[in-house]
């Protein structure tokens, strides 16, 4: 059985819950309530984005693209990027690799 981890506010508009991970890849759902994060960032993992509700812009770089339910962006490792939430709520799931060792460190513990 896999284990339950807690749901963190990373800020006002954004919960996160690491689903699941191992040494090479996490899982984590996250859930908007406002637009997100105030702008782009970045890291050495690659990360996957996958829509499951509401309307967001994808910046990846200097491209931005409208992101719908049952879309996902690809972000390569080092890469300017953000998902801002248009709707008034969002959902996605995002799928890093390797995993983020910085959000193990945090918002890894169980319920």
């Amino acid at each position: 059985m896999e284990k339950q981890y807690k749901k963190y506010k990373l800020n006002e508009f954004v919960t996160l819950q690491v689903l699941s991970y191992t040494d090479e890849m996490m899982v984590a759902k996250l859930w908007f309530s406002g637009k997100g994060f105030d702008s782009t960032h970045h890291h050495g993992n690659q990360e996957v984005n996958i829509v499951t509700g509401g309307e967001f812009e994808a910046t990846n770089g200097t491209e931005k693209i409208k992101v719908y339910p049952g879309q996902a962006v690809k972000v390569p490792s080092n890469f300017e990027h953000n998902m801002e939430c248009l709707s008034p709520t969002g959902e996605m799931v995002t799928v890093w690799t390797p995993a983020r060792q910085d959000l193990i460190e945090k918002y890894t513990e169980q319920e």
